[in-house]
C-alpha cells in the first residue's frame, strides 16, 4: 500500500465538500476559476476566451474564491 493513499483518503471529504461548493458558484466564476487555476490560462488569455476584460477576471476569481472560502471554513466550524 502507498504512504500517500491514507493522506488521500483523509483528504477526501475534503475534496468532496470542496467539489460540492464549486458546483454551487455562479457559472460566470466556475468558469473563471476553471480556467485560471485548473487549466492555467492567464487573467489576458481567460479574458479572450470568455470576452471579458481582465479586470472583470479578476473580480469573478476574487469572488469565486472569497466564495470558497467562506463556505469551506464554515464547513470546517460545522464538524468541529
Amino acid at each position: 500500500m502507498s504512504a500517500r493513499l491514507p493522506v488521500a483518503v483523509e483528504r477526501l471529504p475534503l475534496r468532496v465538500r470542496l467539489s460540492a461548493a464549486i458546483e454551487r458558484l455562479p457559472e460566470s466564476q466556475r468558469l473563471v476559476l476553471a480556467l485560471r487555476l485548473l487549466d492555467g490560462l492567464s487573467a489576458i488569455e481567460t479574458a479572450g476566451a470568455l470576452k471579458l476584460t481582465s479586470r472583470e477576471v479578476d473580480s469573478r476569481l476574487a469572488l469565486a474564491l472569497e466564495a470558497l472560502a467562506e463556505e469551506m471554513g464554515s464547513a470546517r466550524r460545522r464538524a468541529a
